[in-house]
């Protein structure tokens, strides 16, 4: 009878420890590639969130820059901004971002509708344009510095975001 078990138990106690390794394994692998996933999202998000800030940017220079001379500063014109592209990627970040990332985009948000609201009432002669913009820059160099802590291998701070010169660097009175 003792024969008869060791020849049964053998193989059970084989075939148990392959399925326990196979369910962990599988574990294992289901784990790394959720965590795969939600990088490659948050990344993707971060991107957008980059994407329609600029976007937004751009449409903001071309209301400041088409607002005729003849409509007095304090006078609210009509926004032709699309803002649903923007709220859109504010909503992605808040469902798979983590709250520093949300925080930094929040932060760039604020910065965008700061500089909205001055451009539809048109820019004293006190205000400048690029003193103004350089604030949503700087808040979206924040964002990327935030992002890059957690999505980047390298994890390094970048020194500089652009080649474009200061707002205060003489070539732009020049």
């Amino acid at each position: 009878m003792s024969a008869l078990w060791s020849l049964i138990a053998a193989p059970a106690g084989a075939v148990a420890a392959t399925l326990i390794g196979v369910f962990a394994g599988s574990v294992v692998s289901r784990r790394a590639q959720d965590r795969h996933w939600v990088r490659d999202q948050v990344a993707a998000t971060c991107a957008r969130v980059l994407r329609e800030s600029s976007g937004v940017l751009i449409d903001l220079s071309d209301m400041e820059a088409s607002r005729p001379d003849a409509i007095p500063q304090g006078v609210v014109l009509p926004t032709a901004i699309d803002w649903r592209p923007w709220n859109e990627a504010l909503s992605m970040v808040n469902l798979v971002a983590d709250k520093d990332i949300a925080a930094a985009a929040h932060s760039l948000d604020e910065q965008i509708w700061r500089l909205h609201t001055i451009v539809k009432r048109g820019l004293g002669p006190e205000e400048n344009w690029l003193v103004l913009r350089s604030r949503v820059v700087a808040a979206q160099n924040h964002f990327i510095t935030v992002a890059r802590e957690q999505l980047s291998l390298a994890g390094q701070p970048l020194e500089r975001f652009s080649g474009r010169p200061d707002p205060d660097d003489p070539i732009w009175t020049a």
